[in-house]
């Protein structure tokens, strides 16, 4: 008997590091190689056209955002989410979540665009001084993914486009090369190195998950905090918040 449960115990904790490695480690070196491969891609930009930083955190008020990359051009600033997955991707930019689908399996995941623009607000308030420049958003995604039914105003490309799309929208003259090293010097002074900002930064963002989720499944609004409601809309049903217009959250 004694021999079946230390048995039993060690298959659960087999079982248990085979769910952490999949869903924790794999997940983390896959996001890794994408934003690596971006990275490469990046580096062929013209080094006096264009100065780039890549997997920066910064301080966003009491919080703190990382930032996949950063471009700094004379047109502005683009600012790049880079998303590593396979199958395929469909999604709104007004929607919380987007989905990725494998065959029959759908698996969803938050919103990009809108983590990005996270970034952008984040980039807003450690620039004051450059109150009226303007910012890119880009959303990459690398790997073997087909983006299907995609709908946004912004940007959501694969990386053979990055460059491109890039070049695409660096025409207009609106910082001079100093301003770019000014910027560029300035966001290197801001980064955040220290390991355990990094860390209380997982934390944070895991903390947010948490609570979005447990709003979600209690069908409470997890921005303003009214009663999610049941409507139906050009796709079907889905809850919106009670707060509409005011508030346009939405899940499905």
């Amino acid at each position: 008997m004694d021999l079946q449960i230390i048995i039993i115990v060690t298959l659960l904790i087999i079982y248990g590091i085979f769910i952490y490695y999949k869903k924790i480690v794999v997940s983390k070196i896959k996001g890794s190689l994408g934003e690596y491969k971006v990275a490469l891609k990046l580096n062929r930009l013209c080094k006096k056209e264009y100065k780039v930083l890549n997997d920066i955190l910064l301080k966003n008020g009491k919080l703190t955002t990382q930032i996949d990359h950063v471009v700094i051009s004379k047109s502005g600033i683009f600012i790049i989410e880079t998303k590593n997955y396979k199958g395929w991707i469909h999604g709104h930019e007004n929607s919380e979540y987007w989905i990725q689908t494998i065959y029959k399996h759908k698996t969803k995941f938050k919103n990009p665009i809108k983590q990005n623009w996270i970034h952008v607000y984040a980039l807003k308030n450690n620039l004051p001084e450059y109150s009226g420049i303007k910012y890119f958003p880009i959303v990459v995604f690398s790997g073997s993914s087909i983006l299907k039914n995609i709908t946004a105003r912004f940007p959501v490309i694969k990386t053979n486009k990055l460059l491109s799309t890039i070049k695409e929208n660096n025409i207009e003259q609106n910082l001079s090369i100093n301003q770019m090293r000014d910027i560029y010097n300035k966001l290197i002074q801001l980064a955040i190195r220290d390991r355990k900002e990094k860390r209380k930064h997982i934390k944070q963002v895991k903390k947010q998950i948490y609570k979005q989720q447990k709003a979600e499944k209690m069908k409470v609004c997890p921005k303003c905090g009214n009663i999610l409601v049941k409507r139906k809309g050009k796709h079907g049903e889905f809850y919106g918040c009670s707060n509409f217009p005011n508030c346009r959250y939405t899940l499905k």
